[in-house]
This record gives structure tokens, C-alpha cells and sequence, in this order.
């Protein structure tokens, strides 16, 4: 049932102080401290979140009661309501003078770090409020100079997420360099803080995507790089202008716009490029609701070649957040790893005592905590998959769709076809074959693999530009089958949108393949029945595939450099191989 609801008509809100709360009561308002969000409203209460919320010096929260609740006489809200209009009444009328654009500065400042500052994804930065004080100084520094003030909200209005992006690089950044203890703080913070300009100049339309990015609108948003570095320089920024254009470059001339290596980024980029990738993946899209922050490190970790690893380790010690499979070393001095990162507590993980082969949940109390991060243990494709594969198996959707993510991340669009959803198809078929009981939790498990080939599916025909068209002759009760799928998805990422047709007779067939400019109409049957494969007419060819060849034909390009080939050319190629054989 609707919790709205249920407040509306059966509960009511009251704030009581931390000692008068109890296990299973409901949160009524987000619970904040210092301008950090430490649990959100709706949340069910236990034992052990009551007592991680008095550590934090939480004092009091609105919770949902039962009307009837003998606790209400102790609503704190109705007392204090009544104070404040007896304190505060005579000073309601007195206004102080105040520098407005100071005060429109500050309000930014405040009113964007609570978009972005929460426990989950900041773990120990900005704990206490000397730390705020300190990152709100240098924010209201750099925008003495209303120029940058100005340059600032122009971003903001061109794109809301670049803007808010930005503010969050600066505020890790500047606490992580700090941390680092790097020299002139400020000037790296206002690089932070304008690194994505550039942004302004690419077209809203692509910025607002809500997919992957081909390869041509990604060429165009590299730009932003140079664009940025170049605003930046005609504004006279020469000093920050750098950082703007290098905070994609990656170890080993891996990156863009001019591939340096290590040796040419100073230390400001490379600390730069990890807190960048950090909050876009940490972030809220319009897409996705961002990684956890032990996942957005352990894919960081994944490409640790690109990276001052050094830096890395850092920043994991600064957020006080450890990914699952790190290696530490525990304030006192036993060596662990992390097991189990939980979503209210990042900071206390369960972790696994590697002398002593035993598993402990780290105190609330911090008596004992990480103090040192030594190594991570990176899961690889292969491993990853297999998790991903048990989690079909036992039909737990949610679960897969944590493994399915981290999979598809970095792929091609025809890696994720032909590296996770065929093998994993096959993987279940065999499963299904072999073993002759629970047949039904199997083909669950299949039509759960349809349903995420369904949604990619959906981003690839409506977000893809598409250039040409093509003909699948098929019969309707084949068109769900898993591999015309996978053929469906291949076409839509190479830019085709494949016409279906029954195949019905030559003639409309032909009138359509005219219609759509094509010389080429594709058969594809269960078994195939016709003699010859292919069939010249007057208007161009028939080619004819059972769907064993189909899959053979997918199967084969596993493994393959599949960014530029032509699927319609492979689809050839093999009937052509087929007839000489």
C-alpha cells in the first residue's frame, strides 16, 4: 500500500527526539546532518540505524504514528512552534543588510551540495562542518570575479546535469586534494569547477540522450575538450585552462584529445580524472540511478592501468568507502577483505579476516575500522558473468541486473549481443536440454534473458539514427524467437531498421523490396524447405537461412573486432561459404 496514502488516512506525522523512537517505525522527512543525507524519508527503522543515528548526533526525526499512538503527547514539532513565535516575533520585522550577490553565491553553493552530498556516495567527506565551511570559502573565493560567476550559470542553463556534475567535482576534488596535500588548492578548485565548460558547447539534444552514445555523437562531445580549454584561455583563465582539456586523457596516451601519457599530466589532471569518472557514474541520470559508490571504485579499479593507482588508493581512504574485494588493513593491524558493502552504512563493511579465514561486520562505534587500503582484487569478465548467469538460473531478476550492468559497461553494442546474450542463451538451452526437472524455472529464466534483449531493443530502435532499411522474411510466430532477436538487434545497431514481412507471395515481397530501394530480401525459416538458397528475381535476390544457420552464424563472429563489420555482409558471405560446401 502506498505509504502517501496510509499517512494521509490511518498515521500522522509527529518529531520525536532519538530516545522516544522505536524499530519499525517509518520516516516521515529525510534525515540530514551537516548538509549530508543520512537516510530517506519512507525508510523502516531498526535497532542497528537508530544507533548508527545517535553516533551521528542525531538528536531528534519525524517519524509516521498511528493515531492513536500514546506517544504523540510527545510531538516535539507542537512545542517548538510555539517557542519560535514567541522568540523569533520581534525580529521578524529586522533586516539585516546583506551583499546580495554574496548571498545569491551562498544560496548556490547550499542549495546544490544538497543535490549532491549524501552518505552513500560521499562516505567520510565533508563529515564535519569545518569541512563545508572550508569548501564553501574557496566556492565563494573563485566567484569574487562575477565573470566566472557568470560563465558558471551559463552552463547551468545550457545543461542542469553538467552544471551540477561540475559543482560535485569540485567539492571531491578539492577535499581529496587537500587530503593529498597538494599546493594552491584554489586554482586546482577552480579547474574543478569549470573542467566541463566545454559542455556549452555541445548540442542539447545529444547531452539529453538516454542511451549510449554512438560513436559519431561521441566524437562530437570529445570536443568538448578543447572547446572548454579554448572558452576558458579568451576569458583569461590561462591558468586553469589545462584542466578543461585533459581531464580525459588516460595513462598510456589511452585517452583524448591528445593521448599524452603519464609523464605529460600533472598531478591536479590525474587527480582530476578519477574524481571525474567517480561522479559521473555515482550520479543521478535521467537514464539511471547511478552506480553504488563500492561499484563506480571497483570499475575504476577494473581500469586501473589508466589511473595514478597510487591516487586511487587515496581517494578510497579519503571517502572511507572500500569496494567489495579490496584488501585492507584494519586499525588493529589485521589484514581483511571486504566482503559486504551495506547501502546505510558504505563506511561499515562486513569484511573477511584473512589470517583467521572469519567474517566480522566492522563496530558502529569504530572501534575497530579501515585505516589502510592495500590491494584490490578485481573480478574479471569471465567471473562477473558467471555471477550473472547464477542469478538467471535462479531466476532473481534484480540481482542479475547488478551483474548485467557491470557486463555491458564499456562494450560495444555488439559485444553485449554476442559476448553475454547468446552465450547466455545457449548456457540456459543446455540447462534446459540436460536437465529433466524444474523445465518451467529454466524457461522462466529465458524469458527473463528476453526481457533485457527487449529493453535493448527498445534504446537501440528509438535512440539509434537510422540510415537504411533492409527485409526479413519471416513467419509471425518466429519473430519472438531468440535468435531473429539478436539478428533484429545487430541490424538496428548498424544503422538498419529490419522490415518483417510474411512470406506470403514473391509479388508483394518484390513491391516491397522496390519500395524500400533494396535488392536483397532475407528468408529466414524454422527448417528451411526449399531446395536452393538463393533465388535470383527480377528485382534482386531471395536468400534463404534456416535458424540453425543463424545461430551458426552468430556463434562464429564471437570473439570477432565487431565495431565496423556489416552484418548483412556476414549474412552473405555465409550462405555463400554454405553453397560451395
Amino acid at each position: 500500500m502506498n505509504i502517501s496514502y496510509v499517512a494521509e488516512n490511518m498515521l500522522r506525522k509527529v518529531t520525536l527526539s532519538i530516545e522516544e523512537v522505536e524499530a519499525n517505525d517509518i520516516l516521515a522527512e529525510d534525515i540530514f546532518s551537516e548538509y549530508r543525507l543520512l537516510a530517506k524519508k519512507d525508510l523502516v527503522l531498526t535497532e542497528r540505524i537508530i544507533a548508527l543515528l545517535k553516533l551521528r548526533k542525531v538528536d531528534e526525526l519525524s517519524v509516521y504514528l498511528p493515531i492513536d499512538s500514546v506517544r504523540i503527547v510527545h510531538d516535539l514539532s507542537v512545542q517548538r512552534t510555539k517557542d519560535y513565535g514567541d522568540v523569533f516575533a520581534p525580529l521578524m520585522d529586522k533586516k539585516d543588510e546583506v551583499d546580495e550577490y554574496k548571498d545569491t553565491v551562498n544560496n548556490l553553493f547550499m542549495t546544490t551540495l544538497e543535490n549532491v552530498v549524501h552518505e552513500l556516495r560521499y562516505g567520510q567527506i565533508l563529515k564535519s562542518i569545518q569541512d563545508t565551511a572550508y569548501v564553501r570559502g574557496v566556492f565563494e573565493k573563485i566567484l569574487e570575479k562575477k565573470q566566472r560567476y557568470e560563465l558558471l550559470m551559463r552552463l547551468k542553463e545550457w545543461d542542469e546535469y553538467s552544471f551540477v556534475h561540475s559543482f560535485d567535482v569540485f567539492v571531491l576534488g578539492t577535499i581529496f586534494a587537500r587530503y593529498l596535500g597538494l599546493t594552491d588548492i584554489e586554482t586546482l578548485a577552480t579547474g574543478y569547477l569549470f573542467h566541463d565548460i566545454g559542455k556549452v558547447f555541445i548540442p542539447q539534444e545529444i547531452l539529453n540522450l538516454k542511451r549510449k552514445l554512438s560513436e559519431d555523437e561521441f566524437d562530437i562531445v570529445k570536443t568538448h575538450t578543447t572547446k572548454g580549454y579554448e572558452l576558458l584561455m579568451g576569458n583569461g583563465e590561462e591558468d586553469i585552462a589545462y584542466l578543461a582539456r585533459d581531464h580525459h586523457e588516460r595513462f598510456a596516451g589511452k585517452g583524448y584529445p591528445n593521448q599524452l601519457c603519464e609523464d605529460d599530466m600533472c598531478e591536479g589532471v590525474q587527480l582530476l580524472q578519477i574524481i571525474d569518472v567517480y561522479s559521473a557514474m555515482t550520479s543521478k541520470r535521467v537514464y539511471h540511478s547511478g552506480y553504488a559508490a563500492t561499484d563506480a571504485l571497483a570499475v575504476l579499479y577494473r581500469d586501473r592501468h589508466l589511473y595514478n593507482e597510487k591516487f586511487m588508493h587515496k581517494f578510497v581512504e579519503c571517502l572511507g568507502i572500500y569496494p567489495v574485494n579490496s584488501v585492507v588493513q584494519l586499525s588493529d593491524n589485521r589484514s581483511a577483505q571486504v566482503e559486504l558493502v551495506y547501502d546505510l552504512f558504505p563506511t561499515l563493511p562486513k569484511v573477511k579476516l584473512l589470517d583467521e579465514q572469519k567474517s566480522m561486520i566492522l563496530p558502529l562505534n569504530y572501534s575497530v575500522k579501515i585505516s589502510k587500503m592495500i590491494d584490490y582484487r578485481a573480478n574479471s569478465f569471465e567471473e562477473i558473468f558467471n555471477l550473472f548467469i547464477e542469478q538467471l538460473i535462479r531466476c532473481d531478476e534484480n540481482s542479475l541486473r547488478v551483474y548485467f550492468d557491470k557486463l555491458i559497461d564499456h562494450l560495444h553494442p555488439k559485444e553485449i549481443i554476442l559476448k553475454i546474450f547468446l552465450p547466455a542463451f545457449q548456457i540456459l538451452r543446455l540447462l534446459t536440454r540436460e536437465i529433466q526437472t524444474d523445465i518451467t524455472k529454466y524457461r522462466n529464466s529465458i524469458n527473463i534473458l528476453k526481457k533485457l534483449l527487449e529493453e535493448q531493443l527498445n534504446v537501440l530502435y528509438m535512440d539509434y539514427q537510422h540510415e537504411k532499411t533492409t527485409i526479413l522474411v519471416v513467419e509471425t510466430s518466429l519473430r519472438e524467437n531468440f535468435f531473429i532477436k539478436l539478428v533484429q538487434s545487430i541490424l538496428y545497431i548498424d544503422k538498419i531498421v529490419p522490415f518483417f514481412i510474411n512470406p506470403d507471395d514473391d509479388q508483394r515481397i518484390t513491391q516491397l523490396m522496390e519500395h524500400c530501394n533494396v535488392n536483397v530480401a532475407y528468408f529466414i525459416e524454422d527448417e528451411l524447405t526449399v531446395d536452393k538458397r538463393v533465388r535470383p528475381m527480377r528485382e534482386g535476390t531471395f536468400l534463404f537461412y534456416s535458424l540453425v544457420d543463424i545461430e551458426e552464424l552468430l556463434i562464429s563472429l564471437v570473439g570477432m573486432n565487431m565495431k565496423r563489420f556489416s552484418f548483412e555482409e556476414k549474412m552473405q558471405e555465409r550462405l555463400y561459404s554454405l553453397l560451395k560446401t
